[in-house]
């Protein structure tokens, strides 16, 4: 293995540590408060911080030999990035219900409570859909087949089968600007600092979203990609880590303590 590829598998494995230190935070700050909303939606930033790391891992080559080799492997990765897909959505969906339960007119924010059936439909029949042809595939050493999903899950929208993968991606990040109208509107002033963070986090992924030309740098980090993908990588999730770490800080305000006099 040259020093160039050790350098790439180091990254790709440290860069998941970083969504550590926010998952961390948001458990430990989840004792400290009183408020069972406040509870819940740091017990679910934490879980959402653990979820993202599966968006790091390394996506199979659909290019490399051998396709289905490695059919275990396969079938876990597809598991794990569903897990990601209804994971996102599951966040969004319950941090949009609660900041409608704490707002005092009960707004119902750009009709979220019938957009969300919209989401969580469309993901899970792409979700449903992944499986059960990755599985078949698997049963029928259909490779070609098997490509194409690969394909679609490195973001190419003109692989066929693989077009319901690409777009499960966009999805789970379109999603996340969810985040932007209801901190906006939230009037809960510790739930709009906690809201502020999610709604800057939500932006930084559109950046990057945009800057990678649609999800190439959040969706790979295969050593393939090179060096300066996977380093921008792990700068990429470390500004997002320092946003979720904010977020959960900002459920209770620690540093508005008052001291004894």
């Amino acid at each position: 293995m040259s020093s160039i590829d050790s350098i790439a598998y180091a990254l790709s494995f440290f860069t998941p540590l970083i969504l550590l230190y926010p998952a961390y935070w948001a458990f430990d700050i989840r004792h400290a408060l009183h408020s069972r909303f406040y509870r819940n939606q740091a017990f679910g930033l934490g879980l959402f911080s653990l979820v993202l790391t599966i968006a790091i891992l390394p996506s199979p080559s659909p290019s490399s030999a051998g396709i289905l080799g490695s059919n275990v492997y396969l079938l876990t990765y597809f598991l794990f990035t569903a897990i990601f897909w209804l994971g996102v959505i599951y966040f969004v969906d319950a941090t949009a219900l609660v900041s409608r339960r704490l707002d005092p007119l009960l707004r119902d924010i750009i009709h979220w409570s019938k957009v969300r059936y919209a989401f969580w439909i469309i993901q899970g029949v792409i979700v449903a859909y992944t499986l059960l042809t990755v599985t078949f595939a698997i049963a029928t050493k259909n490779a070609p087949l098997v490509n194409d999903i690969l394909q679609g899950n490195n973001n190419n929208m003109h692989s066929g089968p693989g077009v319901p993968v690409a777009f499960a991606w966009i999805l789970s990040f379109a999603s996340l600007f969810v985040f932007v109208p209801i901190a906006l509107r939230a009037r809960d002033p510790t739930f709009r600092r906690h809201l502020k963070w999610l709604a800057v986090f939500a932006a930084a992924t559109l950046i990057d979203i945009f800057a990678s030309g649609a999800l190439g740098s959040v969706t790979s980090s295969s050593p393939s990609t090179g060096v300066g993908a996977l380093v921008g990588n792990l700068l990429f999730f470390t500004v997002v880590a320092y946003f979720l770490y904010r977020s959960a800080r900002a459920l209770v305000p620690l540093n508005r303590i008052p001291l004894e006099a």
